[in-house]
């Protein structure tokens, strides 16, 4: 069978040309007992000896995983399992470098009985201040909780249930190395035989850096998750054998997306500070909150500033645009030119609707366009944009927007408008085609002693 390349760097934890006796063999260096003392051969007797299966050794061992804690504030880093591996039972006495190669080593060999594993708590020295022991545990240790059936509809997922199992390894600090001093084996529930499944189980359900690496190039090009869950699988050879799930793929990329959120304002603020040195005329301005992170953002381009002396006469303003990447509503402000088409003066982000907020962007707006103020300004009906305006805004006359009114009148009075034709075709004529304000309360009155 030829062997497969190219790949070596991105899944150095996983060796798509070994064997399970290729693997089985290499974890021989994992642990090593009391008595062997940790003597291993020198390299400089026979150089030559460093095979392939080797290299792979000391790449598995840079692969790891993250297993999250219920006891501790920090994450370790275990290694992922490839199926076929059949790691060394853990026994008293077997010496590890490091607790963190101890905890990797456990949760192999959990992965390959078929459960999952947590940090239950650790020590530090009364003398030196410095960890000295660490016990890992059967993640359904303790005893059931004391409480009624969950119904089915009702089930949580994420629910734990608890046997009381007593599976441990407990390692403790001897001199530069770390010793297993107590390892209970059995279970008292039942494990999981097969591999497929096995990637549910909390410890396994990971991804490894190698990978992670990987993942990030395939979502710089904008790959779906599934997409890329797909790929993986043929990597693997089945989806079935990739040890995490389309969830798994699908959260660590939405982090992804937050931290490219974060690089985003930056980079947005030097593409304008590009356009102001092209164009002095270009005007932006933003607001940084306590954390000095930008809160509130404001633009207008040099054609919306030329034009507006002549369209200030009515204005719409509206944030029910709302940005789902950044979860901040978009405030554009829109004209309206000699053609009737719809124009926009200027535009805004803001991080939440309040009154604060809007005085904000109504002031730049106004330094924006040299201090002149629209005639009419028609916005929807919420309170803290008609605070602002009659805060900021001088002799204008506001108006509610007409769309959402509509939308209000649909969702109080849709079902018994539906029911009368002659009272929706009324509704209609009195909102549209009365001329003055006189004439709408009339005209309204009248419906409303009509109807009831």
């Amino acid at each position: 069978m030829p062997r497969a390349r190219g790949f070596e760097y991105w899944f150095g934890g996983i060796d798509l040309n070994a064997t399970p006796d290729d693997s089985a063999s290499a974890d021989q260096h994992v642990g090593q007992s009391a008595e062997a003392g940790g003597r291993h051969v020198d390299q400089q007797t026979d150089g030559a000896r460093t095979s392939n299966n080797e290299l792979h050794v000391q790449a598995r061992a840079r692969t790891s995983v993250t297993l999250s804690s219920e006891e501790s504030d920090g994450e370790a880093e275990v290694e992922s399992t490839p199926e076929g591996y059949v790691p060394k039972i853990p026994f008293v006495g077997m010496l590890f470098d490091s607790p963190e190669l101890a905890l990797q080593h456990y949760n192999r060999y959990a992965h390959h009985v078929g459960f999952s594993l947590k940090i239950e708590s650790s020590r530090r020295c009364a003398k030196d201040g410095e960890l000295d022991k660490y016990v890992y545990v059967c993640n359904k240790t303790r005893k059931p909780r004391e409480q009624e059936a969950v119904p089915v509809k009702q089930r949580n997922r994420k629910l734990t249930m608890l046997t009381d199992c007593k599976a441990k390894l407990r390692v403790k600090r001897d001199g530069a190395r770390w010793k297993v001093t107590q390892f209970v084996e059995e279970h008292t529930h039942e494990v999981i035989d097969k591999f497929a499944l096995k990637k549910y189980l909390r410890s396994h359900n990971k991804i490894s850096m190698e990978e992670k690496k990987f993942i990030d190039l395939l979502h710089e090009v904008n790959l779906p998750s599934g997409r890329i869950m797909e790929i993986m699988g043929e990597l693997y050879g089945s989806k079935k054998n990739v040890p995490y799930n389309n969830k798994t793929v699908s959260n660590y990329t939405t982090k992804l997306g937050d931290s490219n959120r974060i690089k985003d304002i930056p980079e947005l603020l030097e593409y304008f500070e590009e356009i102001e040195k092209e164009d002095p005329r270009f005007f932006y301005r933003f607001k940084l909150d306590a954390e000095n992170k930008v809160e509130n953002l404001f633009w207008v381009d040099i054609s919306a500033r030329d034009v507006y002396p002549l369209y200030h006469d009515c204005i719409s303003f509206d944030t029910t645009f709302m940005m789902n990447n950044y979860s901040m509503p978009c405030a554009p402000f829109i004209g309206i030119n000699r053609y009737g088409q719809s124009i926009q003066l200027g535009c805004g982000f803001v991080r939440n609707e309040t009154s604060v907020n809007f005085v904000w962007l109504f002031e730049r707006f106004l330094e924006a366009m040299d201090g002149l103020h629209p005639l009419n300004i028609i916005t929807d009906q919420d309170a803290g944009i008609r605070s602002s305006i009659l805060i900021v805004f001088v002799d204008i006359i506001h108006s509610f927007c007409r769309w959402h009114i509509m939308q209000k009148v649909q969702e109080k009075l849709g079902s018994f408008v539906a029911k009368r034709e002659d009272l929706r075709l009324e509704f209609n004529d009195v909102i549209d085609y009365s001329m003055t304000a006189e004439e709408f309360e009339q005209r309204w009155a009248d419906m409303v002693e009509r109807y009831g």
